[in-house]
Parts: C-alpha cells; sequence; structure tokens
C-alpha cells in the first residue's frame, strides 16, 4: 500500500525545513572549501543540491496536477522520490537549468541531458566521500578538482537564492490558503498550462522563467 502525501500544512513545513537544512550544507561546503577540503565540500554541495530537490516534490505534492508525476520515472509515488538521489537532483537540476537560467537548446533536449548529468553526479558525490577500484585503478577523494567543487557551490547558491525567497517567509502559509480557497480555478489553469507545455515546450518554460523572474512582460507573452 502506498505511504500517503503528508497534509498540507506538513510539506510547507518540510519545504522550508530542506531548504534551510540545504543552506546549512552549504555553508559548510564553503567552510571546507576554504580549508582546502576540496573532495568533502564537493560532497556536502550535492547533498544541498538534494535536499533542494527534495523541496521542489513537496511543492508538487501541495498542488494536484492533472498528470501526478514526481520523478524521472514518472513515478507516481511521492516517498519513492522523496528517497531517490537521481530524482531530487534532477529537480534541484531542472529548476535551475531550465528556469532560473536559460536553457541551452531546446528544452525537451535539455532536460533529457539533466536526466543524464544527475546520474553522474550523484557518483561524484560519492567520489568525494569513498575510495573505490575500477579497471585496476584506486579512485582517491582527492581526483574531484577545485573548479568542479566552486562551480557547484556557485549552482546551489543560484537555486537557493530563489527557493528560499520564494518559500521561506510568514506570508507563504496564506498564499497557500487562497490557493486551495480557489482550487477549481487552479485546476483549470494547471491543465490549460499542461496542454501549452505539450504543444510548445520552449514557449511554456520561457513564460514560467519570467514569471519566476517576477517580470510582468510575461502577461503579455
Amino acid at each position: 500500500m502506498t505511504r500517503a502525501i503528508p497534509p498540507a500544512g506538513d510539506l510547507v513545513t518540510l519545504i522550508q525545513a530542506c531548504l534551510r537544512n540545504a543552506e546549512g550544507l552549504l555553508a559548510d561546503a564553503r567552510l571546507l572549501l576554504d580549508a582546502g577540503r576540496i573532495p568533502r565540500a564537493h560532497s556536502l554541495a550535492t547533498l544541498a543540491l538534494e535536499e533542494i530537490g527534495k523541496s521542489c516534490v513537496c511543492v508538487l505534492g501541495l498542488f494536484p496536477m492533472p498528470v501526478r508525476s514526481f520523478g524521472i520515472r514518472s513515478d507516481d509515488d511521492f516517498w519513492a522520490v522523496w528517497r531517490s538521489h537521481t530524482d531530487k537532483l534532477l529537480w534541484a537540476r531542472g529548476l535551475l537549468s531550465l528556469l532560473i537560467r536559460e536553457p541551452d537548446g531546446p528544452v525537451l533536449a535539455a532536460a533529457g541531458r539533466l536526466a543524464d548529468a544527475v546520474r553522474g553526479e550523484h557518483l561524484r558525490k560519492l567520489r568525494g566521500l569513498y575510495v573505490d577500484y575500477t579497471d585496476g585503478s584506486v579512485l582517491l577523494p582527492a581526483d574531484i578538482p577545485a573548479p568542479e567543487a566552486h562551480e557547484l557551490i556557485s549552482d546551489v547558491e543560484a537555486v537557493l537564492d530563489v527557493a528560499v525567497e520564494a518559500w521561506c517567509h510568514k506570508a507563504v502559509r496564506e498564499r497557500l490558503r487562497n490557493v486551495q480557497e480557489h482550487l477549481g480555478d487552479f485546476n483549470s489553469m494547471m491543465a490549460s498550462a499542461m496542454q501549452v507545455l505539450q504543444a510548445d515546450p520552449d514557449a511554456a518554460v520561457a513564460i514560467t522563467r519570467q514569471l519566476l523572474r517576477g517580470d510582468g512582460q510575461a502577461a503579455d507573452s
């Protein structure tokens, strides 16, 4: 039997807790980076990215969607995705690469590349913590270069800036209550949005990106 999704109030608490934990992990990653502990700094920054992805899964749990899908396997099980390292990384990377920044090429192609990239990112996180052995070679955590850790920490900062501003404030629960009071209108809007996404993914993501940035011109698109 599938375990139930937490109630809305708990989901908001989880979102905020995940984002605050990501902030703490990122702060620790910076300390390690400054101390020259590059591999572990990289691993902690990846864990911070996973916590951001976990908050994204909670956001999806808050709102009824025409097609319920939490993970990269079209998984409708909230808890399976909650436990999946690659799914959580994909949501965080998708937020960064498709909505916060401009995607590199068509949206569907960019999303496909992300799905492949996050699998490698999860393995790189493990590489920052453990000794491994492959094809006759001993792989050490120190093999992760400093520029890679710096870039990852910068990416985590970019996503956190947006996510914390959106969710870590007192008014968020009141806004959620307003959405729930007009759930019929919200469902109709989401159904229309899904149709636009299917018809023209690039245009739909561009409009969402403008709204995320607070660009008033999005309404005219």
